[in-house]
């Protein structure tokens, strides 16, 4: 594409300004051709100063998720390497299944601006306004169904680490899928097995993170917040999914490795809860007892009078029985 290419040119010389005619010479158009690209890279959030017969200078690229400057963010070896990227989806989770399905490869992400019907678990409607991050990715691991079930947990510990190395930001993990600060949810993370769920070949890793809009805009009936609201600025959306997915990888790796036990610990130490008294809701049952932390299978662990009961994700709730979760 002409204008990533224009780009290319201009972050070789960050502090400098190149000439039209330098550019309209290396890419074999006319400068006329390359004007009409910077005004189109304008438009999109570039900061592009123009000085008259002398050239152009890159000062800024967009906070809004942009396609080229994600993957300048990238470093992973997979994970984003191939992405689908629109303004507006139903759901990135819908949109991924359509792509598996039709045989995207691992690591494909799917990136929206906005989500018209963004789902949570449970069915829970989930609010995605402009300005958050909204990303699914179709993973093909090398993991069985058992294993394959603890990637939720590794994604909770890639966005908490990220939040951490790029803000010093500490950030509750609410089990088994919430990210959560001073109580508001922050972020949360929904996993769909696409085929048979006897084994698994693709998983849909849906994460969503309120980022840089306030929080009036969601209508949520529990308390939420936003990156923005949290730390008074806009942040990058293309490096916070870069990083995210940087660490995902990472964590994806450990769990094929077998090296559950590292990520059980890192997830342990930023759990929200654990040690203290909570109530269980599945179904109409409510069962009550001590949160004791996660099995080797990634289910909650409760204990309730002697004995201790595990829970899987996908069929309980968990409360405090203070009411700050």
């Amino acid at each position: 594409m002409l204008r990533h290419d224009i780009l290319y040119l201009l972050t070789a010389q960050p502090d400098e300004i190149v000439s039209g005619q330098k550019i309209s010479n290396q890419l074999n158009v006319t400068r006329a051709a390359v004007w009409k690209q910077i005004k189109i890279l304008r438009e999109e959030g570039f900061d592009i100063e123009a000085q008259t017969k002398n050239g152009y200078r890159l000062l800024s690229t967009p906070l809004a998720l942009n396609e080229w400057v994600f993957k300048q963010a990238l470093s992973t070896q997979a994970l984003g390497r191939v992405v689908d990227f629109s303004d507006e989806l139903s759901s990135t989770n819908d949109r991924a299944k359509e792509l598996a399905r039709q045989g995207a490869i691992h690591g494909l992400t799917v990136l929206a601006c906005r989500q018209q019907a963004g789902r949570g678990r449970l069915q829970r409607q989930w609010e995605s306004p402009a300005g958050g991050l909204w990303m699914s990715v179709v993973l093909r691991p090398n993991l069985s169904l058992a294993d394959a079930s603890k990637i939720t947990l590794a994604a909770s510990v890639a966005i908490v680490d990220t939040l951490q190395e790029l803000f010093e930001l500490p950030i509750g993990i609410k089990w088994p899928n919430d990210l959560v600060h001073k109580g508001q949810k922050l972020a949360g993370i929904l996993g769909e097995v696409v085929g048979e769920w006897n084994t698994v070949q693709t998983l849909i890793l849906g994460m969503g993170v309120n980022v840089n809009f306030p929080r009036e805009q969601l209508n949520n009936t529990f308390p939420a917040t936003t990156l923005q609201e949290i730390l008074g600025f806009d942040i990058d959306l293309n490096l916070l999914a870069a990083k995210i997915l940087e660490n995902l990888e990472k964590e994806l790796i450990c769990l094929e490795e077998k090296k559950f036990d590292e990520l059980k610990s890192k997830w342990t130490k930023r759990a929200i809860g654990l040690g203290e008294g909570v109530r269980i809701l599945r179904g109409e049952d409510v069962i009550e007892g001590t949160f004791k932390g996660i099995s080797i299978d990634g289910a909650l662990i409760l204990e309730t009078g002697n004995k201790e009961i595990t829970f899987s994700a996908g069929e309980v709730k968990l409360r405090s029985k203070k009411g700050y979760f």
